[in-house]
C-alpha cells in the first residue's frame, strides 16, 4: 500500500488534482484581480486526500499556500452565484505566477464548499479591438504530450493595446520555444503577441491537454 501512495504522490506532484473530478463542477472564468495574500497552514509531507474512492489531492508541506480574491467578469464553465469568489492557490515557487496579472482565465474547482486552483493552470487575457477576451499564443499548452488530440488552432488577434513579453534575458532557444515566429513578432528586446485564441479555444485547449490529463476530462 505505501508503494502504492508513493507512486502516486510523485506522479501527481506535477499534475496536482485539486478538488472533485467532475468536469461540470470545474468554475472556469475570466477573473480580475482582487487581493492574493500569503496564507500559510500546517500540512503534513505527503498528503493525500481523498473523497470515497476517487483521489483528490496531493499535496506537500512544499508548496506555499495563497488566498486568492477575484472579481468574476465571464463565467466559461460550471456555476458561481456572486460577482466575487475566494479560492485557495497552492505553488512550489512561491507566489502564483498568474497574480502578475491584472485580468486572467482561471480554473478552480469546489471541494467541501471551498474552492481550489487548479494547480499551474491560467491564461492571462486581454482584451481584442472586437470586445472579446483573448491570450497569445500558449507554447507550452500546444506542445503538451497530448498535442496530437488539439483541435484548436491558434488565430490573428489584434489586441486592443500591444501585449508584449520582454525577452532581453533570455536565450535565442528559449525564444525560439516560447516566443516562436509567426506567432510573435521579435522587436526591439520583447515578444510582440500576433496570434492567439479567444477564451473558448483556450478552454477547449486545457480540456484536450492538462485537464484530460488529470482526469476531469
Amino acid at each position: 500500500m505505501k508503494s502504492i501512495l508513493t507512486f502516486l504522490f510523485l506522479s501527481l506532484s506535477i499534475f496536482q488534482i485539486v478538488g472533485q473530478t467532475k468536469k461540470d463542477s470545474l468554475l472556469v472564468f475570466v477573473g480580475q484581480k482582487i487581493s492574493v495574500i500569503s496564507s500559510p497552514e500546517v500540512i503534513p509531507n505527503d498528503t493525500i486526500i481523498q473523497d470515497g474512492d476517487t483521489l483528490i489531492s496531493v499535496t506537500t508541506g512544499m508548496d506555499s499556500r495563497f488566498l486568492c480574491r477575484y472579481k468574476i467578469l465571464n463565467i466559461l464553465n460550471g456555476y458561481y452565484k456572486l460577482d466575487t469568489i475566494s479560492f485557495y492557490a497552492y505553488d512550489h515557487y512561491g507566489i502564483p505566477a498568474f497574480s502578475e496579472f491584472n485580468t486572467v482565465l482561471l480554473f478552480v474547482t469546489p471541494n467541501n464548499n471551498k474552492y481550489y486552483h487548479q494547480k499551474y493552470q491560467y491564461f492571462d487575457v486581454y482584451l481584442a479591438d472586437n470586445g472579446y477576451w483573448a491570450s497569445l499564443y500558449a507554447a507550452g499548452d500546444y506542445n503538451h504530450p497530448f498535442k496530437n488530440e488539439i483541435s484548436v488552432k491558434p488565430e490573428l488577434i489584434k489586441f486592443k493595446e500591444e501585449v508584449s513579453y520582454p525577452i532581453d534575458k533570455l536565450s535565442n532557444d528559449d525564444i525560439q520555444q516560447w516566443y516562436p515566429k509567426p506567432y510573435y513578432k521579435i522587436e526591439k528586446g520583447k515578444a510582440i503577441a500576433v496570434y492567439g485564441n479567444y477564451i473558448e479555444d483556450l478552454f477547449r485547449l486545457k480540456q484536450q491537454t492538462i485537464l484530460k490529463a488529470r482526469g476531469i476530462y
